[in-house]
């Protein structure tokens, strides 16, 4: 039923009834008995909804499902054949990087791929690759968190990202698991009351010491445009500058 899912999603949103149905160009009467299952949606509606609600293309597969469409988007897994022309893109990005660190990272925080400067700089493997998170990394104590010296500012704007990308993409998404999980480590709960001193900033600066020597980076993130894959769509490249 596609009633209590597009009613939790409005409710995410703070959107009213009037609201949403006016976005999606459709009655409110409509959407009222969309939602108490008085009513049926056509595809062109439900995808209509879903624009309207700003969802990622893996919710709005689910949408479909639930008003009993088939999923309109792929959801391939990271080395399927589909997916070959991605992963060759993502490579040249990480190869011509070097030797700074590069990483590619899913909607939650899963190391798909990495440079051989990412992989020294967290103290991975490759066969690391696909189980190691950076989020565990970075707020589990560990030698990665360890290294970073201003830990607290890069916690923070770390964990703002994650509270942003549960607040828009629901309390059942990848990253709303991430999050509970990382609020498990020891001072990272007294971070949630504090408002990240880099929340505004262009440039969230890394302080990492490795083998007796420090030195300063800053990231930037690279996403792939138009996707018509839910994986594609969620994948980030971070890449990690000198200061």
């Amino acid at each position: 039923m596609i009633g209590p899912l597009l009613k939790e999603w409005r409710a995410l949103r703070g959107k009213s009834q009037l609201a949403l149905a006016l976005d999606a160009q459709v009655s409110a009467r409509h959407l009222s008995f969309l939602e108490s299952g008085r009513s049926g949606a056509s595809q062109d509606l439900v995808l209509r909804l879903a624009e309207a609600l700003g969802l990622g293309l893996r919710d709005r597969n689910a949408l479909l499902v639930a008003a009993g469409f088939a999923p309109r988007f792929g959801e391939r897994g990271w080395h399927s054949e589909e997916l070959a022309e991605v992963r060759r893109a993502a490579g040249l990005i990480l190869s011509s990087h070097e030797p700074y660190p590069a990483i590619v990272v899913d909607a939650a925080y899963t190391l798909l791929d990495a440079n051989s400067g990412a992989l020294a700089m967290m103290g991975q493997p490759r066969e690391a690759l696909g189980q190691a998170n950076l989020m565990d990394l970075v707020f589990a104590p560990g030698p990665v968190r360890e290294a970073i010296g201003n830990w607290e500012e890069v916690a923070g704007y770390l964990l703002h990202r994650l509270r942003e990308s549960t607040r828009m993409r629901g309390p059942r998404s990848p990253g709303a698991a991430i999050l509970s999980r990382v609020l498990a480590h020891p001072g990272v709960e007294a971070l949630t009351s504090l408002r990240p001193a880099n929340a505004g900033s262009v440039l969230v600066p890394l302080t990492f010491t490795r083998d007796g020597t420090t030195t300063r980076w800053y990231t930037t993130l690279t996403s792939f445009g138009a996707p018509q894959d839910a994986l594609v769509e969620e994948i980030t490249i971070e890449q990690f500058h000198p200061m």
